[in-house]
C-alpha cells in the first residue's frame, strides 16, 4: 500500500515536472516567509539565471527587478504573501547581462491537502513586445489626435477664411461672376447684381451667362455695337482687353474677363469683373478740364495753348502750310477793374469770352492766356480770309455793349496777328511778333488790329526784347543764374524769421557783372521764359535747404504767369520729396497785381500750394485796388506791405493809416504781415509799434550770396568771383 502510494505520488512529481519546467511562463514558488523554493528553467530564457542561481540568490525576485520597480514589487509580493490571488502586476525586469524589459506577474495561494497554507505560486510572463505594441499603438493615436487637431485648425481657418473672402468679395465695388467650363454660373456678388441692375433674390446659380442677362433691367446704349461682346468667352489663344460698355441711362461700365485653371493646367471656367467708373471717369475728365481750361471763361489756358502752337506748327511744317496766330486784349480794362471793381471785370471777361467763342471755327483754338490778353490759332487761313476775321473780331468786341449796376460799359480791343512761317520760324518768336503786332494796333489809336510789319518792327525795344530773350536763355543754359538773399526779421526781438531769395542774372559778357531782375524778368514774363526761371530759383532753394537743415524758411517770388502752370504745385511737391526738405522751410509768394488780375486761378493756384504744405505770402499787398476785398478770398498765409508805403512813412500820415488798416484786417483774417523797404531806425519802430510783425530792408540787410548762414551751401562754395551791378 505503501509503496503505491510513494509511486503515485512520484508520478505525480513527474507530472508536475513535465508540465512546470517546460511551461512559456516563468514559473515559482515562494514560502511564507518569502524565500524561494522552487523556480521552473523558463527563469534561463527570461532573466538569464539558471533555477541554482536563483535558489541562492537572496530575496528573489527583488535582484531581478529594475532599480525604478523594484521597491514597489517587494511591497506588492509582501502583500500577496499575506493570501488573495492577483494578476497583471507589470514591472521592469533586469537580465543577468543588465537589459530590462517588461514583465506581468500573477499569483495565487498555495495549500497542502490539509489546508496548510505553503505560499504563494508565481507565475512571471514577458509582455515586452505588447508594451511596445501599446506605445506605438498610443504613439498613433496621439499622432492621430493630433492630425486631427489640425486638420480642425485648418477647418477652422478655411471656415474663418471663406467667411472674410464672402465678406470682402461682398464688400467689394467690383462685379464679380464666375462661370463653369461647362457654362453655367457658379457665383456672383451683390456688386454684379447692383451694376447690372438684377432684382435682388433673383437665382443666378446654375443657369447661363445670356440667361443672368436677360434677367437685367440694364439697357445698352449701343446695343448692336456692343451686345455680342458682353459675357463674350474668348476663343482659345485670344486675348480681350476691357470693354467698356456704355450703358443707356448714362453709366459706363469697364467688363474684363480671365481664363482659370485648376492646379494641373485645366480649364475651370471664366472670372468676369465689372466695374462702374462712371464717377471715375468723369473725375478725370473734370481734371483733365481744370488743368487745360481757364477757371473764369472755360476757354483753353496758357498752357493747352502752348501746347496746341507746338502742335500745329509741327504740323505745318510736316504739310508746307500756314498757321496764324491772333493776339488782342481789352484796351483801357484796367480802367474798368479800377473803377466798378474786380467783378464787373470778370463780368466783362466772360461776356467777351462768349462773344468771341462764336466767330471761332472746330478747327481753330481760342485760349485765355491771363488777365485781359487772348489769343486764337487759326491753321491753314489766307490772308483775305485772316484780315475778314481780324476785323470781325475787332468789330464783334466793339458793340458788346454790357450794364452794370445801372451803368452801360463798352470796351474796345487792340489785335495783333503773325504768321508762321512768314513772321516767325518758332513758337515763341510768333508770340514775340503777335504782341509786338498788337503793340503797333495800339500805336494805331486803339480799337484797331494790324499784321506784324517786319519795317515797323526796328525800334530799339523790338531789338532789344529779342536780344533779352537770347541772353535768358543762354543764362538758363550755361549756369548765368544766381541768388541772393534778405533776411526778414521780427519786429519785436529782430530775430531771423526767413530769407528771401532774390534772382539775379550773370552777364554772358562779363560773369562779373550781375544784372538785376528788372531788367530781364519783364522780359521773361512776356516770352515765357519765366516759368523755367521760377522752376530753376525752386529746384536750388529747395537743394540748399536740404544742404543746410539748420537755416530759417526760404521765400521764393513766383510769377503770375505760373497760373497757368498746373503742373508747378507738383513740381514743388516731387522737389521737396526728392530732397527731403519739409514743406514748412519753403514760403512762395506771390505779387497782389498777378493774384487781383488772375482772380480764380489764383484761388486754385493757392489751394495747391496750401496741399504741398507750404506756406503762402502776397506780396506788394496794396497797390492793386479794392486790395481790402481781394484778401479775404485769397487764403494766404501773410501778406507783404509794398515799400511804397514804407518808405518815408514817418513823414506820410496818409501812409501810416493805410499800413495800421493792413495790419487790422491781416490781423482779423489771421494773417501775418510783412514790411518791406525799411530803411531807418525810426522806420523800424513806428512798424513795430503798428504792429507789424516781420521787416526786411536795407537798414536790416542787404541781399547778398554770401550770407554767414549759407557760406557751407554747395552752390556758394563755387561762385567766386567780384561782383559788379548793370
Amino acid at each position: 500500500m505503501l509503496q503505491g502510494r510513494i509511486r503515485a505520488l512520484a508520478e505525480s512529481e513527474a507530472k508536475f515536472t513535465a508540465i512546470a519546467d517546460y511551461s512559456y511562463d516563468c514559473e515559482c514558488w515562494i514560502n511564507p516567509e518569502g524565500g524561494l523554493i522552487w523556480i521552473n528553467p523558463r527563469v534561463l530564457d527570461m532573466f538569464g539565471y539558471t533555477p541554482e542561481e536563483c535558489l541562492a540568490m537572496p530575496g528573489f525576485p527583488a535582484p531581478c527587478v529594475a532599480e525604478i520597480d523594484a521597491a514597489r514589487t517587494v511591497r506588492q509580493i509582501r502583500r500577496a504573501l499575506r493570501g488573495g490571488t492577483g494578476q497583471d502586476y507589470e514591472f521592469r525586469g533586469r537580465r543577468k547581462d543588465g537589459s530590462e524589459f517588461w514583465g506581468a506577474a500573477d499569483w495565487r495561494p498555495i495549500y497542502d491537502s490539509r489546508g496548510g497554507y505553503l505560499g504563494i505560486r508565481i507565475s512571471i510572463r514577458d509582455i515586452t513586445q505588447r508594451k511596445e505594441a501599446e506605445r506605438r499603438l498610443e504613439t498613433t493615436v496621439a499622432e492621430l489626435r493630433d492630425a486631427q487637431s489640425v486638420q480642425q485648425e485648418y477647418l477652422t481657418r478655411a471656415q474663418d477664411e471663406h467667411a472674410r473672402l464672402s465678406a470682402l468679395l461682398a464688400a467689394m465695388d467690383t462685379g464679380i461672376l464666375f462661370v463653369s467650363y461647362d457654362d453655367r454660373v457658379v457665383y456672383t456678388n451683390p456688386a454684379f447684381t447692383r451694376i447690372w441692375m438684377i432684382a435682388p433674390g433673383t437665382r443666378l446659380i446654375g443657369r447661363s451667362p445670356q440667361e443672368v442677362l436677360a434677367t437685367s433691367a440694364c439697357a445698352l446704349a449701343r446695343p448692336e455695337e456692343q451686345g455680342r461682346h458682353v459675357l463674350r468667352p474668348p476663343r482659345e489663344g485670344e486675348l480681350l482687353t476691357a470693354l467698356e460698355i456704355q450703358m443707356a441711362d448714362g453709366r459706363l461700365v469697364t467688363q474684363q474677363v480671365h481664363s482659370v485653371e485648376d492646379v494641373y493646367g485645366r480649364p475651370v471656367g471664366h472670372l468676369w469683373l465689372f466695374q462702374d467708373v462712371t464717377r471715375e471717369r468723369q473725375t478725370a475728365d473734370q481734371l483733365i478740364y481744370l488743368a487745360e481750361r481757364d477757371a473764369l471763361t472755360g476757354l483753353y489756358n496758357r498752357h493747352r495753348f502752348n501746347e496746341e502752337l507746338a502742335r500745329m506748327i509741327a504740323d505745318a511744317q510736316r504739310h508746307d502750310s500756314r498757321v496764324a496766330l491772333l493776339f488782342f486784349d481789352l484796351d483801357d480794362f484796367k480802367y474798368i477793374n479800377d473803377t466798378f471793381g474786380h467783378r464787373a471785370g470778370d463780368a466783362m471777361l466772360i461776356r467777351v469770352a462768349g462773344e468771341i467763342a462764336g466767330q471761332v471755327r472746330r478747327n481753330e483754338i481760342f485760349a485765355r492766356l491771363g488777365g485781359d490778353e487772348f489769343a486764337i490759332l487759326v491753321p491753314e487761313i489766307s490772308d483775305e480770309m485772316l484780315r475778314v476775321l481780324a476785323e470781325r473780331i475787332t468789330h464783334a468786341i466793339a458793340l458788346v455793349r454790357f450794364q452794370f449796376e445801372g451803368q452801360s460799359l463798352r470796351l474796345t480791343s487792340s489785335l495783333g496777328i503773325a504768321v508762321y512761317p512768314d513772321h516767325a520760324d518758332n513758337s515763341e518768336d510768333l508770340i514775340a511778333r503777335a504782341d509786338t503786332a498788337m503793340y503797333q494796333a495800339k500805336d494805331a489809336g486803339k480799337n484797331a488790329w494790324r499784321i506784324y510789319r517786319s519795317d515797323l518792327d526796328t525800334t530799339f525795344q523790338m531789338v532789344k526784347r529779342l536780344s533779352w530773350n537770347d541772353r535768358i536763355l543762354h543764362a538758363l543754359e550755361n549756369n548765368l543764374m544766381d541768388l541772393q538773399f534778405q533776411g526778414v526779421y521780427a519786429t519785436d526781438n529782430r530775430a531771423l524769421a526767413h530769407f528771401e531769395v532774390l534772382v539775379r542774372m550773370r552777364d554772358k559778357d562779363d560773369p562779373s557783372v550781375l544784372v538785376m531782375p528788372g531788367q530781364f524778368i519783364p522780359m521773361a514774363e512776356k516770352s515765357g521764359k519765366i516759368l523755367d526761371i521760377d522752376r530753376w530759383v525752386l529746384r536750388e532753394s529747395i537743394q540748399m535747404l536740404a544742404e543746410l537743415s539748420g537755416i530759417p524758411a526760404l521765400a521764393v517770388n513766383i510769377s503770375g504767369r505760373s497760373f497757368d502752370e498746373p503742373m508747378l504745385p507738383q513740381y514743388i511737391a516731387e522737389q521737396l520729396k526728392h530732397y527731403g526738405v519739409a514743406p514748412r522751410r519753403l514760403m512762395v509768394e506771390l505779387t497782389e497785381t498777378s493774384a487781383v488780375s488772375d482772380l480764380h486761378d489764383a484761388q486754385r493756384f493757392i489751394e495747391a500750394l496750401h496741399q504741398t504744405g507750404c506756406g503762402v505770402s502776397l506780396d506788394d499787398f496794396g497797390t492793386g485796388f479794392s486790395s481790402f476785398a481781394y484778401l479775404k478770398h485769397l487764403q494766404v498765409d501773410s501778406v507783404k506791405i509794398d515799400g511804397l508805403f514804407i518808405r518815408n512813412l514817418p513823414n506820410e500820415s496818409d501812409n501810416q493809416l493805410f499800413v495800421k488798416a493792413i495790419v487790422t484786417v491781416a490781423r482779423g483774417l489771421h494773417k501775418t504781415t510783412i514790411a518791406e523797404c525799411v530803411e531807418d531806425e525810426e522806420t523800424l519802430v513806428m512798424l513795430r509799434n503798428f504792429g507789424v510783425d516781420c521787416v526786411q530792408g536795407y537798414y536790416l540787410e542787404k541781399p547778398r550770396a554770401d550770407h554767414p548762414l549759407l557760406v557751407n551751401a554747395s552752390r556758394l562754395q563755387h561762385t567766386n568771383l567780384e561782383l559788379r551791378f548793370s
